[in-house]
């Protein structure tokens, strides 16, 4: 059972509004998309991902099987969700090795009213505060989340508040395991929209949601279905690299297990689809199946620099 959320309210400012009845959520339009003849209601990722597929999920889309949709989807590095948000799976299993991400997909799916709620609470209380009190408020918020059960309400609920007011959105961790992104100086954290919320807990409704390696993640996977591996990409040089989202890393032995999994999946008949960057590195490591170059959005860079259009490899084995 998931536990009701109380705020860690500590600061001496003007009392918080905590009451769930006196909230209003603005009203927001929202995309459609329409396949094969279908109209379909646009969902957005409730949280921003560094290496994020929304703006070309429908490139890597095009790259999947015909007959994808017979068989079970599976996602192990699961991030911010959106190239399954945009598929909607009718079977899915979703996975990724961060357990504070994993706990809160587990809340949206399980009880979504409750993460909203808490999440509306905390930005009553933020929005309320001075600009100087707003910084330690959110420095107050992510030793909270740090100290807190790794898939409690709480880290569930905080873990979607540090996404909006962090520095651009990053999830990093340090050593031990600490979330150590700094302010992203926000004046506001935005009232969560109540039909985002319904649309996405609605889409995971057909998906196991667990906490694994992304080897351990498609034992189940069987002939006909489909695997989508998103990892952290092997950096473009050596000031590039963002493989730090938690404190194990991902190295590039750790890419060349991959590539071998992937050959090992064939082998049983499923398809897999890859994600990577451009590299000669890439290239080599994955140098058993099919590379295809696109451009993509960098989105998410510590540096605004660093953003802006890239070369990726969609990388399959059939």
């Amino acid at each position: 059972m998931i536990s009701s959320y109380k705020s860690g309210w500590s600061l001496e400012d003007p009392e918080p509004v905590s009451s769930y009845k006196q909230m209003s959520v603005p009203s927001r339009r929202y995309g459609y998309q329409v396949k094969n003849g279908e109209v379909k209601t646009e969902i957005k990722p409730l949280l921003k991902w560094a290496g994020g597929k929304r703006h070309i999920a429908s490139i890597i889309e095009s790259f999947l099987p015909t007959s994808w949709r017979n068989g079970t989807y599976f996602e192990p590095f699961f991030g911010g969700g959106a190239m399954f948000f945009h598929l909607t799976p009718k079977r899915a299993q979703i996975s990724d090795r961060n357990s504070r991400l994993v706990g809160f997909y587990t809340h949206l799916k399980g009880d979504f009213e409750s993460l909203l709620k808490g999440i509306e609470i905390e930005a009553f209380n933020f929005n309320a505060l001075s600009p100087h009190s707003k910084t330690e408020y959110f420095y107050s918020l992510r030793e909270r989340f740090n100290s807190s059960e790794k898939v409690s309400l709480e880290s569930a609920v905080l873990i979607y508040c540090l996404n909006k007011l962090c520095f651009n959105g990053l999830y990093r961790e340090n050593s031990k395991g600490m979330f150590n992104v700094p302010f992203g100086k926000k004046s506001m954290l935005p009232l969560p929209n109540v039909k985002d919320f319904q649309l996405t807990a609605k889409a995971l409704s057909c998906a196991k949601i667990e906490n694994q390696d992304f080897d351990m993640a498609t034992k189940r996977a069987k002939l006909g279905d489909v695997v989508y591996f998103d990892p952290p990409y092997v950096p473009l040089n050596s000031t590039s690299s963002f493989t730090s989202y938690q404190a194990e890393g991902f190295s590039l032995n750790e890419q060349k297990r991959l590539s071998d999994l992937m050959n090992e999946l064939g082998e049983r008949g499923v398809y897999t689809i890859c994600s990577n960057s451009a590299t000669s590195v890439t290239r080599d490591i994955f140098r058993d199946h099919k590379q295809f170059e696109i451009d993509a959005p960098r989105m998410v860079s510590a540096k605004s620099s660093g953003r802006g259009v890239v070369k990726e490899l969609v990388i399959i084995n059939f």
